[in-house]
């Protein structure tokens, strides 16, 4: 079907808001998603409706935490994120995966219910091939549909409507509570100066639509953005809480871990308070105990629990985790949400709010802090952020860097993270434009890191630099000319 129509126009012609007019997102998606069979949502704020509109594209919920792993794993999907392609074997697994149950008329009641169909159309038969002829342009669906994708034998053909209903009906019926919602929307949250903050990041971007199918299925509700430096960890961090809280800054809590920050820090302790002693006595000391900040956020979070917090925590391992978040870290598990227990130091009683999302970005791969604690990691889930060639690539070409230096640069790229054990991040070639500022890179980001990893084979350090050295050659014929001609030109 993509190849005849593609993916986001099927999805626009049969599952946008707009064919009942709904209005879209402000990031333009307008995802439509049914249940069929009298089956509801049953949870959220729709809970009861048979449709909800999604702030999503249909590719974006392939790399859910759980399906794009494993389909992955299992053959089904092949390439990177940027880049995913379906594989033969996806269409065995799509056939095997629809319950005995599915019925295709009811999937066509759906794609014509909104438009209708030709009143020459008189039954089923005339309905499918009409579809497939003059929607999809095919004569027949490709053979490892076919198992589902047919008509049930002697399903009776229902009675017609001549006259299409009307949106409010199709609202009413469907969404009820969908309609109540957009019939009178809670007010925009907006900045300090009162302007309503935009998002930097796309509703659909592959790591954003992990974390969003986290939390909506309630697998977890703390994640952790995981990878080598310059992979964009804590810019994505950043652009996910902004997401989150929809730009409502006093809703995110940004911290930075490291060796000196312990609990007393992050929970609760003794801090010093200067006392009066009078004129003759002169000023003293005493302690007081008092929550931190963690606490402090969590109670705000309680205080508001339709809306999300968020506490961003950047470079997690640097700390001592297991020391720093203490009896804490049982209670981050969603099960143990909105359960009593006990602080190590006051003695007293708090509950940690289900809204209280925990996003954390780390470095596993740095050799200087500790190993992160087992125990905190089977409570969050891991996002792997990787250095990403295709997008280095794809934005160097759209900021119109010359060829000769593109080329150069995803030369460097490929060099480095074959020469770096755990890689080496697209980040940190973002702003080059020319030959300098590659040699920049080279020299003010790379050369010394580079001499540490490969102190004991200085053959090969000597080998990459050579290389390196031939590589940031400026062809000053090329300069003055403002050709665009490639690294080994």
């Amino acid at each position: 079907m993509a190849e005849h129509l593609g993916t986001d126009r099927f999805l626009d012609r049969y599952f946008n808001g707009s064919l009942i007019s709904i209005p879209p997102f402000p990031s333009g998606n307008n995802l439509l998603r049914p249940r069929l069979k009298g089956v509801t949502w049953n949870r959220g704020r729709f809970a009861g409706d048979y449709v909800i509109r999604q702030d999503t594209k249909m590719w974006g919920n392939l790399f859910s935490s759980r399906g794009y792993r494993e389909m992955r794993m299992q053959g089904y999907i092949e390439g990177e994120k940027t880049t995913v392609r379906l594989t033969d074997q996806f269409q065995n697994a799509f056939e095997n995966g629809i319950p005995d149950t599915f019925a295709f008329e009811d999937l066509l009641v759906w794609l014509f219910a909104f438009r209708g169909f030709p009143t020459e159309v008189q039954n089923w038969k005339d309905l499918y091939e009409y579809f497939l002829q003059n929607e999809l342009d095919l004569q027949n669906f490709p053979l490892p549909y076919q198992g589902r994708f047919q008509l049930t034998p002697d399903r009776p053909w229902p009675e017609t409507q001549s006259a299409r209903p009307s949106d409010e009906q199709f609202l009413t019926e469907l969404a009820p509570r969908l309609e109540a919602y957009l019939a009178a929307p809670p007010e925009r949250q907006a900045t300090g100066d009162g302007t309503a903050k935009t998002n930097p990041i796309s509703s659909d971007d592959a790591v954003l639509s992990v974390i969003l199918n986290g939390i909506a299925k309630e697998t977890s509700h703390s994640f952790l953005l995981a990878g080598p430096p310059g992979t964009g960890k804590t810019k994505y961090a950043h652009d996910i809480a902004n997401f989150l809280t929809n730009g409502v800054e006093s809703r995110v809590l940004f911290l930075q871990f490291h060796p000196a920050f312990g609990y007393d820090d992050f929970v609760e302790g003794f801090r010093p308070v200067e006392i009066a002693g009078g004129e003759a006595k002169g000023n003293g000391v005493t302690y007081k105990l008092d929550p931190r900040h963690f606490l402090k956020f969590a109670d705000r979070a309680k205080d508001d629990p339709e809306n999300h917090y968020v506490l961003v925590i950047d470079e997690l391992n640097r700390g001592d985790v297991a020391r720093i978040f203490g009896e804490l870290l049982t209670y981050l598990e969603l099960d143990y949400r909105d359960k009593e227990f006990t602080l190590a130091i006051s003695g007293n009683t708090i509950k940690l709010p289900r809204n209280l999302i925990v996003l954390a970005t780390a470095n596993p791969f740095d050799r200087s802090v500790t190993d992160l604690d087992d125990a905190l990691l089977r409570r969050f889930i891991v996002v792997t952020m990787e250095p990403d060639k295709a997008f280095l690539q794809k934005y160097l070409t759209d900021k119109m860097v010359e060829s000769r230096v593109l080329t150069r640069t995803l030369r460097l790229f490929d060099i480095l993270n074959d020469a770096f054990a755990a890689g080496f991040g697209h980040t940190n070639f973002l702003h080059v434009r020319t030959i300098d500022d590659l040699a920049d890179v080279w020299e003010g980001r790379v050369k010394l890191g580079l001499q540490r990893a490969l102190f004991h084979d200085r053959q090969k350090y000597a080998g990459i630099k050579d290389e390196v050295d031939q590589l940031l050659k400026v062809d000053e014929e090329a300069e003055v000319a403002g050709e665009g001609q490639s690294a080994e030109g």
